[in-house]
């Protein structure tokens, strides 16, 4: 068992021909996790969802008989994500809960490697949030991260040790909806992020802090700094402007139809597509997703109400700090690039970065260059850093 850090590579490949399934397998390429000539192979066998899970099972019991914890995780982590929520493993129990507790005795070995890192639940509500996290004592400064929907922490843990080498203490969480907290609480997720993220920054007595939001988590961040101002600084990693809209956007011309039903919950015409709905194992499983990470969620009229309320627009006049605002240019969410950066209007100061496919970093959260954008991330950081130092004269 090797214990060196994750080394991220570049570029952005064809391993499959679904844009979905792809991604994913990019995502274990950009980690380091899987080599180009593997992930081909593993892509070119897989034709539907069910041979993704059996695959990468498999594969991950071969490489738990190799001893190599982070392969093995990243395997059944890739299985989990793509289990349907119900469904059974052969002695009754939840396939999905049954590779998670998989995956994390395996990161748990990998990343106890890391003599630096520490585990503290924290108390929130009647449940435990996990943070991960990394101290340098008279270091550069303190970063925060959390992720976003249907994330786990492990999925972008290797972050930590990046910022932990640049100097910074780090502090990595779920919340609500998220990982440790959804699967053994089964706390669902609520946009009032800045309650979570109250209860870290008061665990650990933190302020002055660089909040990082990845995914979804670019809305959740912002919502957090909207209303704490201990956050000083706030990555939006990747941009989140309208959950909802983005996914109209990409409706193309059925969107106006579609938000019309929306809208009319009662509708003759939500039988049919219930029924389209699962008919295709994507849909089912991104909807059955849905009604296990939100509250109150059970149908698909209910899922796309309640992701409307997943938008800044109307918080974003409550940011007052310094902000980076990320996007990938291929990202169906970057359609509302200038928009977010336009609703800044009382921020600090706002850098906004458009990533290209040139740059292999045009995908949503950078996957095909993640070197390029935590090394974006930073830099930003520390230039505003220096700047708040001069302006306080410190």
């Amino acid at each position: 068992m090797t214990n060196e850090k994750v080394l991220f590579q570049a570029g952005y490949f064809r391993f499959n021909e679904d844009e979905g399934l792809n991604f994913q397998l990019n995502r274990f390429y950009t980690y380091g996790v899987f080599t180009k000539e593997e992930l081909m192979d593993i892509g070119s066998r897989i034709d539907s969802f069910e041979k993704w899970i059996s695959i990468f099972i498999e594969t991950g019991e071969n490489a738990e008989k190799d001893n190599e914890p982070l392969k093995a995780a990243t395997c059944f982590r890739a299985a989990q994500f793509y289990t349907l929520s119900g469904e059974k493993n052969a002695e009754g129990k939840s396939l999905k809960h049954v590779l998670y507790e998989r995956c994390m005795k395996l990161y748990n070995i990998y990343y106890g490697q890391l003599q630096y890192l520490r585990v503290t639940r924290v108390p929130f509500e009647d449940y435990y949030l996990p943070v991960y996290h990394a101290e340098r004592e008279g270091g550069k400064g303190t970063i925060v991260i959390h992720g976003g929907y249907d994330s786990i922490a492990q999925d972008l843990l290797a972050m930590l040790p990046y910022f932990y080498d640049r100097g910074y203490s780090v502090y990595f969480f779920e919340g609500p909806g998220q990982g440790e907290v959804l699967m053994r609480y089964d706390a669902r997720m609520t946009p009032e992020w800045e309650h979570c993220t109250g209860a870290v920054l008061d665990h650990f007595g933190l302020d002055d802090v660089t909040l990082i939001g990845v995914s979804l988590g670019g809305y959740l961040a912002t919502r957090a700094a909207a209303y704490d101002k201990r956050i000083t600084r706030l990555v939006m990693y990747d941009l989140i402007y309208d959950f909802y809209g983005a996914i109209l956007n990409k409706m193309g011309s059925f969107g106006r139809v579609f938000d019309y039903l929306t809208r009319h919950p009662k509708n003759l015409l939500w039988r049919w597509l219930n029924k389209k709905f699962d008919e295709k194992y994507f849909t089912k499983w991104l909807l059955m997703q849905g009604y296990a990470i939100f509250e109150d969620v059970n149908t698909p009229c209910e899922y796309f109400n309640h992701i409307r309320k997943y938008n800044t627009r109307r918080i974003s006049e409550l940011i007052t700090q310094d902000t980076l605002v990320l996007a990938g240019a291929a990202d169906i969410y970057t359609v509302f690039y200038q928009d977010q950066i336009d609703a800044l209007v009382n921020a600090s100061s706002v850098t906004g970065r458009l990533f290209t496919k040139e740059e292999n970093a045009d995908h949503h959260c950078q996957v095909g260059n993640m070197g390029l954008l935590l090394d974006t991330i930073a830099e930003w950081i520390e230039e505003k850093t220096i700047t708040t130092s001069k302006k306080s004269g410190t």
